[in-house]
């Protein structure tokens, strides 16, 4: 079993290791290279590590989660990470308190946000953005934490624009803690191990820091925060204790977000930070918005949500991924009788309601290259039969326009009484190693 290290720093020392790592020690621009630079590492699924990004002294991590294929190989998923996320999250394994850690190294009390090195990610994006840490509450009612990812846009030395949605449980603890007359306090814990990002990104019922030690095999630790009633990762790299402001909105945006556009610019809560703690030399890191890294961070824990119910619909299905991109889902099947395609597809759509088109195929497919998806797609389906169009049903909170509340579900599997007639052509040992006769 792979042992998946305490924090951010572990995760890198693997990825140098295996030269899976790309570092960059000329200085990059924040706004007019760095993000570039790391949808170039994206593109290679490499992650990235920036020596010196602007003024600021602290390296940035971008591209984190890297690929799929790298992102199993660090955490040891030999099954697939889709199963291994499934068998490991199947029961909770509670953080462990500890009364200091690596991220209580510097207490700086002097608020400056603008030392750290954030990033603008595209053309027209209204200011730098803080994307990749994970906004920590704690449930007024159970007592429980909730950790997820906002969009914070610098505004200020100690002010940055939450865009926190509705439909989001940590605006639901918010709303409750307002009307409890709480303090309405958030943490931004930046620079952690990814698994503990793929927990953060998760839609579970569980609190996330228990699906991180889940994941991980042992509980994560945790700190009390200086100022506020929360507890953060101890081996976070930097984290930021603030208050939400409830006294008045400001408008926040645009940025290009995960679907490639710019959301409208809206009026939205401020969150004022008023203590930052960290450990000596923190890694800022970052997740390039509307990106395959963000992406991977998305969809990976959703995938198993989709294998789960899929294969509760129809016991034929092996496989399922949601790369390269949420809105298209892929399940794999051996089929025993037809009707049990469309079965997992309409499953899937009501487990992940971000999903737009699904697309049933065979064993014989790599769901994971789209090029042979697509060609299941045009050689196995009888349109007028195989694909349905399906309306009225629910899609995601982001759609001014209603893209989402109809979906596509296409059963590119071959028909189970002509399965002989769609053998593929296929040469004999596909699996031969060029390289090795190349270099002989």
């Amino acid at each position: 079993m792979t042992n998946i290290g305490k924090d951010l720093r572990s995760y890198l020392d693997q990825a140098r290791a295996a030269g899976t790592l790309l570092e960059i020690n000329k200085p990059a621009d924040p706004a007019a290279e760095a993000p570039a630079l790391i949808r170039q590492a994206v593109r290679r699924g490499k992650p990235v590590l920036f020596h010196k990004v602007g003024d600021s002294d602290l390296p940035v991590l971008g591209n984190s989660l890297g690929s799929r294929t790298w992102i199993e190989t660090a955490l040891g998923c030999e099954q697939g990470f889709a199963d291994w996320f499934g068998d490991r999250s199947a029961t909770p394994v509670k953080p462990r308190m500890v009364p200091t850690g690596p991220v209580k190294e510097v207490i700086e009390n002097q608020v400056d946000l603008a030392k750290l090195p954030i990033l603008t990610f595209a053309a027209e994006d209204g200011g730098p953005y803080i994307t990749g840490g994970i906004g920590i509450q704690r449930d007024p009612d159970t007592g429980r934490q909730n950790a997820g990812f906002y969009s914070l846009m610098f505004k200020g030395p100690d002010l940055v624009g939450l865009r926190m949605l509705a439909s989001t449980h940590g605006y639901d603890i918010f709303q409750r803690r307002i009307a409890q007359g709480l303090p309405t306090e958030m943490a931004i814990a930046i620079g952690l191990h990814p698994v503990d990002m793929l927990a953060a990104a998760s839609h579970t019922l569980m609190d996330e820091f228990e699906l991180a030690g889940a994941l991980r095999g042992e509980p994560l630790e945790l700190v009390k925060c200086e100022t506020i009633d929360v507890d953060v990762p101890a081996h976070a790299e930097i984290v930021l204790e603030g208050i939400i402001q409830t006294d008045g909105l400001e408008p926040e945006g645009p940025i290009g977000d995960w679907l490639g556009y710019y959301p409208l610019v809206e009026d939205r809560h401020v969150l004022k930070i008023q203590r930052i703690t960290s450990r000596r030399d923190p890694i800022y890191q970052t997740v390039l918005s509307g990106s395959a890294d963000e992406n991977m961070l998305l969809s990976l824990p959703r995938t198993t949500d989709v294998l789960r119910a899929a294969k509760k619909a129809a016991s034929g299905v092996v496989n399922a991924t949601l790369d390269p991109f949420l809105m298209i889902c892929v399940l794999q099947l051996t089929k025993r009788f037809d009707g049990e395609a469309m079965n997992a597809i309409l499953a899937a759509f009501g487990e992940v309601p971000f999903i737009k088109i699904c697309i049933a195929v065979d064993e014989d497919v790599d769901i994971f290259n789209m090029n042979d998806v697509m060609w299941a797609v045009v050689t196995r389906t009888r349109l007028e039969q195989d694909m349905n169009v399906i309306g009225n049903v629910m899609g995601f909170s982001r759609d001014p326009f209603g893209h989402y509340k109809t979906k596509l579900a296409i059963d590119a599997t071959a028909p189970v009484e002509n399965r002989e007639h769609y053998r593929r052509a296929m040469v004999v040992n596909p699996e031969i190693d060029l390289d090795a006769w190349l270099a002989d």
